[in-house]
């Protein structure tokens, strides 16, 4: 094997395998191209070859998303001398599209060709816009002259195109062509596990920055590492071979680290079988409480009780609900205990039972005390005597009532007052005033007051500086066990002072012994509007004399005060031996 055959070898292992499904789709192109030059072969030497054709430029590179690379060209055939050229190579299709393109390399110029004139160079390839390289062009084949061969053009979507090969030995024995080995066609790119390879424009392999999720076909595409796992939300996601999120359907509780986990939805509550309050934690999990003291209700405590049992509102019996509620049922007619109702008695009550008194209890039970040595009434010991009991007391006889009060029986009060309502005029009465009016008046002359029992009534004062004496001579039988006198009265004043200017003087007088006593007193003071029953015990000392009985009236000036008094009465009681 000679040295172009070694060299020849020497590439075609560096040919990755990935480089093989692409040169067998350019093999029947180049297949065709070398059989039209064979047919092209003269059997004399020809005439100076004609110039190799210009290399073609290289094209942009095109900008889109991440896509494999495109194929390298194949190189051109041997031009064979003569007049004819070799023929131009095919230029590689169009990488696709990717992100972040790379931007495509300088296309190489066209190589002298050999005999002949020379080949014209290529121009240069335009530099790409980002995006994945397009595959390399196949070289084109130029026809040599005698003993020269044809430039190959460089073809590629970035820029590089493969190298020439020189003209074929000619029948007549011309010299065969030169020819440079390299390790990668310029531009080609690919990948070093997740390393991105570039040929550079000598041919050798430059090492781009490790990608940080895939390389593919020299580039580096997606946007996470295969294999990996997040969540969005509540939407689980994959990385996929491409270096891409692949959304799975939505967690029906929680997302975590890329999988569907937990039970109950974050935030939820509910209770346990056993009445705990329990809430979702951001995990998805159960996570139990403090018990309940009442009342356990989604997830919450609530309440105020426990259910099940009973309590007593104010004689309400009340019971607890599920919901941990009091529900009051009907008013006890007695006592509420417990929660139900009880007893026979409302508590504190109080009754009598064959004259022992009885209290009721809180609980509702009646609870006897001592017998009453007299009466027992509404549950207390009272009166005096033992009820149907008599007694003769200070000349009365006396029976003792149903209550154990002394009542008189025999001997009825006597009213020992004549004419006691001034209804009769002057009868019985004596008068003695300054005013130019009589003390005894019908209340005809009056506005502002009327007679309490019509139609008299007695007028003292009620002018400056009064002096007026109303009274009657009564005879006290003897044997008085009890002397009462009594009236209805008003007083209307024009005195606003607290100091006492008028009064009005009740009294007694026994003339056997000149004896005058005041019974009761009134003044300007005790303005009464209505008529006032005055009721008072007078001395069973009088019994068996005659006493007068009256009321004396005086007043200053200027501010006057009114007395008016009617339906008086002397009642006596007296009692045989």
């Amino acid at each position: 094997m000679n040295d172009r055959q070694s060299s020849t070898v020497r590439v075609v292992r560096k040919i990755r395998l990935v480089e093989i499904g692409r040169l067998a789709r350019l093999l029947p192109l180049v297949y065709a191209a070398a059989c039209g030059s064979i047919n092209a072969v003269e059997d004399d030497a020809g005439t100076s070859g004609a110039a190799g054709t210009s290399g073609a430029a290289g094209t942009t590179g095109i900008a889109g998303t991440t896509g494999s690379a495109g194929t390298t060209g194949v190189a051109g055939t041997t031009g064979i001398g003569g007049s004819i050229a070799g023929t131009t190579g095919t230029a590689g299709t169009t990488g696709i599209a990717g992100t972040t393109g790379i931007a495509g390399t300088t296309g190489v110029a066209g190589t002298t060709g050999r005999g002949g004139t020379t080949g014209a160079a290529g121009t240069s390839g335009v530099a790409g816009t980002s995006g994945v390289a397009g595959t390399s062009g196949v070289a084109g084949s130029g026809a040599g002259g005698r003993g020269g061969a044809g430039a190959t053009g460089g073809v590629g979507a970035v820029g590089g195109s493969g190298p020439g090969s020189g003209g074929s030995t000619q029948k007549d024995g011309g010299g065969q062509g030169d020819a440079t080995m390299l390790d990668c066609m310029p531009g080609e790119r690919a990948c070093d596990m997740n390393t991105p390879l570039t040929c550079d424009a000598n041919g050798n392999w430059v090492r781009g920055t490790a990608c940080s999720n895939i390389c593919m076909a020299g580039s580096c595409i997606g946007v996470c590492t295969p294999g990996t796992k997040m969540c969005v939300g509540n939407i689980p996601q994959v990385c996929d071979n491409q270096g891409l999120w692949q959304s799975a359907p939505a967690c029906m509780f929680v997302c975590r680290m890329g999988d569907c986990t937990g039970v109950c939805q974050p935030g939820a509550r509910q209770c346990s079988s056993s009445g705990m309050p329990q809430s979702c934690n951001a995990d998805g999990a159960w996570e139990t409480g403090q018990a309940c003291p009442f009342v356990c209700s989604a997830g919450v405590c609530g309440g105020v009780c426990r259910p099940g049992t009973t309590n007593c509102s104010n004689n309400v019996p009340q019971t607890c609900t599920s919901a941990g509620e009091w529900q009051s049922g009907q008013a006890c007619p007695y006592v509420c205990s417990n929660g139900a109702c009880a007893g026979s008695c409302t508590p504190n009550a109080r009754q009598c039972s064959n004259n022992i008194p009885q209290t009721c209890t809180s609980a509702g039970a009646w609870q006897s005390g001592t017998a009453c040595p007299y009466v027992c009434a509404g549950g207390v010991c009272s009166g005096s005597c033992a009820p149907s009991s008599t007694r003769c007391n200070n000349g009365q006889k006396e029976i003792c009532d149903a209550q154990g009060n002394w009542v008189a029986t025999t001997t009825p009060s006597m009213q020992l007052l004549m004419n006691p309502g001034f209804d009769q005029g002057m009868v019985a009465w004596v008068e003695d005033t300054l005013s130019s009016s009589t003390i005894i008046t019908n209340d005809s002359i009056l506005t502002s007051i009327k007679a309490q029992s019509p139609s008299n009534l007695a007028w003292l004062a009620g002018y400056p500086n009064a002096l007026d004496d109303l009274w009657q001579v009564i005879s006290i039988p003897a044997g008085a066990s009890s002397i009462t006198l009594s009236f209805y009265y008003v007083i209307a004043t024009q005195e606003n002072s607290p100091t006492i200017a008028d009064t009005m003087t009740v009294y007694t007088y026994d003339s056997a012994v000149d004896s005058f006593t005041a019974v009761a007193t009134f003044n300007d003071n005790m303005s009464t509007p209505t008529w006032t029953r005055f009721s008072v015990s007078l001395p069973v000392s009088l019994a068996g004399k005659s006493i007068q009985v009256g009321f004396k009236a005086k007043t200053d000036n200027p501010r006057n005060t009114n007395f008016f008094v009617d339906t008086v009465s002397l009642d006596v009681v007296a009692c045989g031996p």
